[in-house]
């Protein structure tokens, strides 16, 4: 549809001047993006762009080089696609196959792992004197502070402190030594 303003004036707008040089832009966006899709979808939206733009006249708003601002235009409009093209491939494209993709769930291997390093801890705590074992489980199971303990057991914080200490230490041996072996 020609433009009546230019017309008018015999200035072209920046569409029209996008129009008079429409395979010189596509091939300019096909050697930047490498792709024929990518190219005449940039050249579309290159021409919604300038089409809608204020001043509509190519010589006005203080632009010196009315050609290489279309230039310009278009080169951006190809960046945003591939900008916009990586995101979507980052998302929606992932060619990792299914063995390699990270899931919430624990491997078999990590399952039988943290079962076999369990039944070590219930070995070690039940091999705790009983009232280092009765403290660190009130401590550990129950979430009671060190005076609460204390309070409930009739003994000092700094025994509490003490029994926790002794039984942390029994629990990573164990673990330790279990590693050692295997």
């Amino acid at each position: 549809m020609p433009d009546r303003d230019a017309e008018a004036t015999g200035t072209p707008t920046f569409a029209a001047l996008l129009e008079s040089r429409y395979d010189e832009l596509r091939q300019f966006a096909l050697r930047r993006g490498g792709s024929p899709s990518l190219a005449d979808d940039v050249m579309q939206d290159a021409w919604l762009r300038l089409s809608a733009e204020r001043p509509t006249r190519a010589d006005s708003g203080g632009i010196g080089n009315p050609l290489a601002y279309v230039y310009r235009v278009v080169a951006n409009l190809v960046i945003d696609r591939q900008r916009q093209g990586m995101l979507h491939d980052r998302h929606f494209h992932d060619d990792a196959p299914a063995d390699q993709v990270a899931t919430p769930a624990p491997s078999p291997f990590r399952v039988v792992a943290g079962q076999q390093e369990y039944a070590l801890l219930q070995d070690a705590i039940r091999a705790l004197p009983p009232k280092c074992r009765e403290v660190f489980l009130l401590y550990r199971a129950e979430h009671l502070t060190m005076r609460q303990i204390g309070e409930r057991l009739g003994i000092s914080p700094k025994t509490v402190e003490n029994h926790i200490a002794h039984a942390m230490l029994a629990c990573r041996r164990r673990v330790k030594s279990a590693g050692s072996e295997s």
